[in-house]
């Protein structure tokens, strides 16, 4: 566990640079307007691809995590699924593109090719997940990356393209470049796929959103909170605010991320197995102990921000208008808290139903839409850090008192059986 713990966070390393690089260079050479049309666009893609195909995706996982008879048949099953909501997802995001974004051909046609080429990538990374080749995993996950961080800086630099094409015009060779790659890197139960002859089992589809829907549900209602305030915004004081705050938003978001990913990828493997041994408050001694690393990394990212953020926002990424601490503060703290409340709920998960937690966001999510509506055309931009601020606060809450309920819980289960 701690070998592939190593070779998850090495893959993950690449594409986290990268996608901190290309922010930066998106904004700061594309400019607030383009990078603003760019990220609403890649989120409407994202949230008809989780909508469509993350439980298929979730359902591979769990269907062919153990030795089958019939593995090459289920596969191939998963490959129909994935046509079938490859179409469906492109359809969708066609419709957006062409009704409320207008956009011209080149656009439209380089969003959909995304959306659509995304399903069969997450389609191989599932199969290679499932037998556990976490080298080819990182080799496929960080050569999607560089293959697009090369496009985009050819476009960007050589062929001085500056539109909102170039942006999806490099993740779709990105991504026809690993698919490509993926041909050279075998894999048994591929091959056996009959990709000339389609099946649809209605059983087997029902089993299979069963098995996913939960953790669709999940990361759907992650990303509406996401997104949601960038349109807003974008519908009231147009793409130029929008974009400059989406790049601060983005920033923020993914650095975080990075810097706490060590911590819990290494102490969610080590707490899942001291679970499954029955060494339930070991687990929770776990997490307590993460948290408090987490807590120091985060302490250590807030102090690096602080010192650097006006040469960030102003030289940098050239948005000086978000040099505001009723912007930056609010969106830095609640990416603390997101990430802090994900950590906690990996515990929360084996003794409660995620179904919990799907409410509970639910519930978050339609507060941050409303006061978003409601008040951002009042007061401005700042309503959407501080929403997002008060919705991480409510989550974490909310797990915290999970938490606590479940220890409570396992320590009257364990005087019962005592």
């Amino acid at each position: 566990m701690e070998k592939e713990a190593i070779i998850y966070l090495a893959g993950r390393f690449v594409p986290a640079v990268i996608s901190l690089a290309f922010i930066i260079l998106a904004i700061r050479y594309l400019g607030p307007v383009l990078y603003g049309r760019y990220s609403l666009l890649f989120y409407s893609a994202l949230i008809a691809i989780t909508f469509t195909y993350h439980w298929v995706q979730v359902s591979i996982l769990k269907f062919l995590g153990h030795p089958s008879r019939e593995f090459n048949i289920v596969v191939g099953r998963f490959y129909d699924l994935t046509i079938i909501t490859a179409l469906i997802s492109t359809f969708l995001v066609f419709l957006a593109g062409f009704f409320y974004f207008h956009s011209d051909t080149p656009e439209l046609l380089l969003v959909c090719a995304f959306t659509f080429l995304t399903h069969f990538y997450l389609f191989h990374m599932a199969i290679l997940q499932v037998h556990h080749r976490s080298v080819r995993t990182a080799i496929i996950e960080g050569s999607d990356q560089l293959i697009m961080i090369a496009t985009f800086l050819a476009g960007l630099f050589i062929l001085g393209w500056k539109n909102q094409s170039l942006v999806f015009g490099a993740l779709v060779v990105g991504l026809v470049g690993v698919l490509v790659l993926r041909f050279f890197i075998r894999v048994k139960g591929l091959l056996a796929i009959k990709r000339t002859r389609f099946y649809w089992d209605s059983r087997f589809f029902g089993k299979a959103v069963a098995f996913g829907y939960g953790v669709m549900f999940w990361l759907l209602f992650s990303h509406i909170l996401m997104a949601f305030d960038r349109f807003v915004i974008a519908e009231y004081f147009g793409y130029q605010n929008a974009g400059s705050y989406s790049a601060l938003k983005d920033l923020i978001s993914k650095a975080v991320i990075f810097s706490g990913l060590p911590i819990y990828v290494s102490y969610q493997a080590k707490m899942v197995d001291l679970w499954h041994t029955n060494q339930k408050a070991a687990a929770w001694s776990e997490i307590k102990e993460a948290l408090s690393f987490q807590s120091l990394v985060y302490i250590l990212v807030f102090i690096v921000f602080m010192v650097i953020k006006s040469k960030l926002l102003e030289s940098w990424l050239d948005i000086p208008e978000m040099n505001y601490w009723m912007i930056y503060l609010p969106l830095l703290l609640s990416a603390f808290l997101w990430q802090t409340a994900l950590l906690l709920q990996r515990y929360v998960e084996f003794i409660f139903r995620i179904n919990l937690m799907l409410i509970a966001l639910a519930l978050i999510v339609i507060l941050n839409v409303i006061i978003n509506l409601t008040l951002l055309p009042v007061y401005g931009i700042i309503v959407s850090p501080i929403s997002m601020l008060a919705s991480s606060t409510l989550y974490i809450v909310f797990v915290l008192v999970l938490s606590y309920v479940g220890r409570r819980k396992l320590k009257l289960s364990q005087k019962k059986d005592m």
